[in-house]
């Protein structure tokens, strides 16, 4: 069909735009000019306001790809049930993420705040996402003797990326702060066979 060599195009235009909207919301922080994304990708301003009208649009698809990847990396460990520690492990990647996107998901807080009349519902369910793909590696490690029993999957989640914040993107501080919370987590008698520590950046599924 005649419509299939465009189709094809306009998706590799909008990977090619997500891939550098990544890397450049990454180096210069969320309010980097939209058309130095447009530039470095190698596509007009008209080629990017067609896939992403606002910038929040874009923002949006660039979180949800992390969000897709940190919900892959949980399933991974989930299907991978000789792990007993998948669970700090998986911590691990959690507070590199939120490190990396720490500027993106404030940004993208800000700009729902600006218009109240519409719900975070986006936002509410990438939160959502992530507590119930990863619930069943909490639910292993309690099975397992690995976590206290007293603990409840939601705190726990809370505690864990309150790490991120806490040490900002001092990654060396992050894996420190990490450590203290697991040792907390940890059943009495469970010990760990290596240190938990933030792992590099996690990909974007494909």
């Amino acid at each position: 069909m005649a419509d299939q060599p465009a189709r094809k195009d306009a998706r590799r235009n909008r990977a090619l735009l997500l891939e550098t909207a990544t890397q450049v919301f990454h180096d210069a922080g969320a309010d980097a000019p939209l058309d130095v994304i447009a530039v470095r990708a190698g596509v007009s301003n008209a080629t990017l306001y067609r896939h992403f009208p606002t910038r929040r649009s874009l923002l949006s698809a660039v979180y949800a790809q992390t969000i897709d990847a940190l919900c892959a990396e949980a399933r991974t460990r989930v299907e991978d049930g000789d792990h007993d520690d998948a669970l700090f492990d998986w911590f691990g990647i959690v507070v590199e993420h939120m490190q990396a996107s720490r500027g993106l998901r404030d940004t993208l807080v800000a700009a729902y705040a600006l218009v109240p009349e519409e719900p975070k519902a986006e936002v509410d369910e990438w939160h959502e996402r992530i507590r119930v793909t990863a619930a069943p590696l909490f639910t292993r490690a309690l099975d397992r003797g690995r976590i206290r029993p007293s603990l409840q999957w939601a705190e726990v989640l809370a505690l864990v990326t309150a790490v991120a914040g806490a040490a900002g993107p001092d990654r060396t501080a992050a894996g420190r702060m990490l450590g203290v919370v697991v040792a907390g987590l940890r059943a009495p008698g469970s010990t760990a066979p290596r240190p938990v520590s933030p792992h590099s950046s996690p990909r974007p599924c494909r």
